[in-house]
């Protein structure tokens, strides 16, 4: 066993009379084990957050859309279909063809400013996250020849409407924005159904339709406005969205579902900004008490030092002796606080102790 290592256990440990030392060491310990359990607990909660968000909005959004620059219509979408398909290559998972435009949704008097997306057979059966709560995926026109429209739960909320009643639809497009004495087109929808996501932008204010339907009303043609592409669990998605991009420059414009739903990763990205100051705060912290430990501890050991010095040990050895030993009550202290923090975290993670709200 070396000298120093010996020394500090042997003589180094604080007297049973030192209570001053020990309620230093205690708030030392205490201090950084509970700044770190804060940061580790602190850490998870944003990176469950970030991932719950990311498993949500890309079982109901796609991980790459594509849009018309300004909104604008596109053609050729066969084309730009193969380009993205030799692009992506096996990791393509999927590329669903709509059109999504801005409208009025109105019942009684009632007003809604919502999105409207057109959609083909099957997509909305494909979003994992949306559950349907009342009618039917069925958009298609009906015994009494209206097309049919799917609303989140919070909107049919906000218009008093059921499934099976009929709602006025205003469309709006960049013309009748432009023209204000233009009349927008005016049409009657039967609501299909009722669905529910958990996410606020779409349970709000987003509905569905089918694809010829919102081509006929924006006078679009064959033409659409939006690709969505999914590609398989592990893909780079940043990095194929750069590819796509060159392949398929103006008027395309290529956004990942991060950059679609900014504001919330920004929000993430907001809380972890002041990290390195609490990170900062709690080392000054722990500084200063394990400086006072460690004078309480040259106090108590005054003569212990002086019997160390008669024996030929120098200035510099004593001095690795008293850092050594604060050294022990930070690491022991991070150690603690990051055991507690995971133990809070699987607590948490097994029991549900504190109720989270699931929704986005």
């Amino acid at each position: 066993m070396r000298a120093s290592v010996f020394l500090l256990l042997r003589y180094l440990k604080p007297g049973n009379k030192s209570r001053t030392y020990t309620f230093f060491s205690l708030a030392a310990l205490t201090g950084i084990a509970l700044g770190v359990t804060t940061l580790v607990v602190a850490f998870s909660i944003l990176g469950g957050y970030e991932k719950v968000m990311s498993e949500k909005l890309t079982s109901f959004d796609a991980d790459i859309q594509i849009y018309g620059y300004g909104n604008q219509d596109l053609g050729g979408v066969d084309t730009a279909k193969t380009k993205i398909t030799v692009t992506a290559g096996d990791l393509l998972k999927s590329i669903d063809i709509s059109a999504q435009k801005i409208c009025i949704l109105g019942k009684n008097r009632i007003n809604e400013g919502v999105t409207i997306k057109g959609v083909k057979s099957g997509y909305l059966e494909s979003r994992t996250s949306l559950q349907l709560l009342d009618g039917s995926f069925n958009l298609e026109r009906g015994v009494d020849s209206l097309p049919g429209i799917l609303i989140g739960k919070t909107l049919a909320t906000k218009l008093r409407v059921k499934s099976g009643d009929k709602i006025n639809f205003f469309a709006i497009n960049q013309v009748d924005l432009q023209n204000m004495t233009a009349l927008p087109a005016v049409e009657n929808f039967v609501v299909a159904g009722i669905f529910k996501t958990g996410m606020g932008k779409y349970d709000d204010s987003f509905a569905y339709t089918s694809l010829r339907e919102l081509q006929r009303l924006y006078e679009m043609g064959e033409n659409i406005n939006l690709l969505e592409i999914k590609l398989k669990p592990g893909s780079n998605i940043d990095s194929i969205k750069q590819s796509i991009q060159t392949q398929l420059p103006y008027p395309y414009f290529v956004v990942t579902f991060k950059e679609a739903n900014a504001q919330m990763f920004n929000w993430i990205e907001l809380q972890r900004k002041p990290v390195p100051i609490v990170l900062g705060l709690i080392i000054i912290v722990a500084a200063f008490n394990i400086i006072s430990a460690l004078l309480m501890l040259v106090l108590d050991k005054t003569n212990t030092i002086g019997t160390l010095k008669a024996i030929g040990a120098t200035p510099g050895f004593i001095t690795r002796l008293f850092l050594v030993r604060g050294l022990l009550l930070g690491i022991g202290g991070a150690t603690a606080g990051v055991v507690f923090g995971y133990l809070l975290c699987y607590l948490q993670l097994e029991f549900g102790i504190i109720k989270l709200n699931p929704h986005i």
